[in-house]
C-alpha cells in the first residue's frame, strides 16, 4: 500500500470546555462523514480556526486521499485524553491509524490528526525521559508527535527545535548513549547530520558564483585534473549546477566505493580522491545532462572536492571559513576535536545495535558534517534571511529553483515541496536520521536530530505545522 498520508488539521486549541462525552459524539459524526465520502458534512463540524487553515475545497481533497489509502473506518478505540485532546486508535479497512480529536469552546472541531499507528513495532516498557515540561498546549502537541517515535524499542535519543516568529523552542528526548541516562544537550551533543551536508556544499558553490569565481554552468572538467576525460553526453558537459541539483547523470554511489578489506561498518572511510579520480577516468556519461533527476552522493561529494581544490584548501577548512565561522557555529565539524569526543552521541541502526561513526573522506561534502541542535538552529535561521550580508546572497542563490521534474523541485542542494513554499533536506548515516525544513513565507522552521536509524522526516513535517 502507498505510504499513508500524514495529515495534521490544525490547530490544537483545545479547552477545558471540551469534555470526553462531547468529543466522542463528534468522533462518531466524523466517522460517518468519512465513510460516506462526504467532506461537506465533516466541514460543518469544524470551527473557525480550523476552517481558516484548511478551507472546504482542501478538506475535500484530503479526505478523498485518506479514504483511498485507508478504506472504510471500521471502529475506534479510546486510548487517553490530554488537555482536552482525545487519542483514539482508528481501525480502518487497510490500516490502523492514531487519531487525535479536540473541540473548541463552541464544540466545533479544532484539531483532527491522522497518523500511522505504531503498535506493530516493538515498544519500550518504560517512559522515555524528556525535558519537555508539558506545561502548554504546544508542549503537549510536540509530545504527541514525538512520543510514539521515541517509545519505539530501537530508538534512543532525539533533539528538536522549532523556530517561529523569531523564537526558538527546543526539546530533548531519550539518551545520547543507551543506558547513560543523559538527555541530548542542545549546545554540546553532536549528531551526524548526513545528507543535510549537501545544502552546506551548495552554499559553498553559490558563494563562489556570487563572487564571480565560478559559474553554475561551468563544465566540471574545468576544475578536474587533465587526466580526467571530458565528462559530457552528446556534447553537453556535466556542469557544477548539475552536480548540486542531482541532474548530472552520475550514479548515487561509485562502483569502486568498496574494496576488499574496507570496513563494512564505515563504508566511505577509505574512499579518497585517488579512488574518486580513478572512477571518473573510467566513467562514460550515458544520460542527457540537466534533464533527469538521479540523487547522487557521488556528485555532491565530487563538488565538495572541486570547491576545496579551487580554494587551495580542504573541504573542512572551507566549511569553517565560509559558513560555520561566520554563523558562529562553534560545535559543527567534519573531524570532531579530541576534547569534543565525549559529546558525540552514539548512533544505533534499525535493530538498535550500536554503529561506528562514518568518515566520508573525499565524499564529505555529501554527508560528513556533525553538529548540535543549537548550531543547526543558527544554520536554519541564516537560511531564513538572518545571515551576514556577505553570505546572504549565496544562501539566497541556493533557494533559486534550478531543476524541476514532476515532484522533484530543487534549488541548489535544497529540495522544495510541490507548492514551493517549504525547503527541506533529510539525512541518514549508519546510526543517525535527521531533517531540516523551513517555510520562508511563514517564517517557521524545524530541525530534528536523532541518534537512531528510525526515520524522522514524518514527525519533522508534522512539527513544522505547529503554530506557536
Amino acid at each position: 500500500m502507498k505510504k499513508i498520508l500524514f495529515l495534521l488539521l490544525l490547530s490544537f486549541s483545545a479547552t477545558g470546555q471540551s469534555n470526553q462525552k462531547k468529543i466522542d459524539s463528534v468522533r462518531v459524526l466524523v466517522e460517518n462523514a468519512f465513510n460516506e465520502k462526504n467532506p461537506a458534512n465533516l466541514f460543518q463540524l469544524t470551527g473557525e480556526v480550523f476552517r481558516k487553515q484548511l478551507p472546504e475545497t482542501e478538506l475535500k481533497n484530503v479526505i478523498t486521499q485518506l479514504h483511498n489509502q485507508l478504506g472504510i473506518w471500521k471502529s475506534s478505540v479510546f486510548v487517553k485524553s490530554v488537555d482536552g485532546v482525545a487519542f483514539y486508535k482508528g481501525i480502518f479497512e487497510k490500516a490502523t491509524q492514531d487519531v487525535y480529536l479536540a473541540l473548541d469552546a463552541s464544540d466545533k472541531i479544532s484539531t483532527l490528526l491522522f497518523r500511522p499507528n505504531t503498535d506493530n513495532k516493538p515498544k519500550k516498557d518504560y517512559l522515555v525521559a524528556t525535558d519537555n515540561k508539558m506545561q502548554t498546549v504546544v508542549d503537549v502537541k510536540v509530545d504527541s508527535i514525538v512520543r510514539p517515535y521515541i517509545q519505539l524499542k530501537h530508538t534512543t535519543g532525539l533533539a528538536l527545535a522549532i523556530v517561529t516568529d523569531g523564537k526558538v523552542y527546543t526539546y530533548n528526548y531519550g539518551e545520547t548513549k543507551r543506558g547513560n541516562h543523559q538527555l541530548p544537550d542542545p549546545d554540546k551533543t553532536l549528531f551526524e547530520i548526513g545528507s543535510i551536508s549537501k545544502t552546506f556544499t551548495a552554499i559553498l558553490l553559490a558563494d563562489e558564483v556570487v563572487k564571480g569565481k565560478m559559474a553554475l554552468d561551468d563544465p566540471i572538467n574545468k576544475y578536474l585534473p587533465d587526466s580526467i576525460p571530458t565528462m559530457a553526453f552528446k556534447g553537453v558537459p556535466l556542469t557544477l549546477k548539475s552536480l548540486s541539483n542531482h541532474s548530472s547523470g552520475l550514479p548515487r554511489l561509485p562502483i569502486n566505493l568498496y574494496k576488499k578489506g574496507d570496513p563494512i561498518d564505515d563504508p566511505y572511510k577509505n574512499y579518497d580522491t585517488e579512488r574518486m579520480y580513478t572512477y571518473l577516468k573510467h566513467f562514460k556519461p550515458f544520460r542527457e545532462v540537466g534533464l533527469n533527476y538521479e540523487y547522487s552522493n557521488f556528485a555532491v561529494g565530487l563538488l565538495g572536492n572541486i570547491l576545496a581544490v579551487q580554494n587551495h584548501t580542504t573541504y573542512e577548512k572551507l566549511l569553517a571559513d565560509k559558513i560555520t565561522g561566520p554563523l558562529d557555529m562553534k560545535h559543527t565539524f567534519i573531524t570532531i576535536p579530541a576534547k569534543q569526543a565525549g559529546n558525540f552521541a552514539q548512533g544505533y541502526n534499525e535493530k538498535g545495535e550500536a554503529t561506528s561513526p562514518w568518515d566520508l573522506n573525499s565524499l564529505a561534502g555529501a554527508g560528513g558534517i556533525r553538529s548540535t541542535i543549537n548550531d543547526m538552529v543558527k544554520y536554519i535561521q541564516a537560511n531564513m534571511n538572518k545571515a551576514p550580508a556577505n553570505l546572504q546572497k549565496a544562501i539566497d542563490l541556493t533557494h533559486t529553483i534550478t531543476f524541476e521534474q514532476g515532484q522533484q523541485i530543487i534549488g541548489l542542494g535544497w529540495h522544495l515541496t510541490k507548492n514551493r513554499n517549504i525547503y527541506q533536506h533529510s539525512g541518514g548515516t549508519g546510526g543517525f536520521r535527521t531533517l531540516v525544513a523551513f517555510d520562508k513565507t511563514k517564517k517557521t522552521a524545524v530541525v530534528v536530530l536523532s541518534n537512531s536509524a528510525e526515520e524522522v522526516a514524518p514527525i519533522g513535517f508534522e512539527l513544522l505545522k505547529i503554530n506557536k
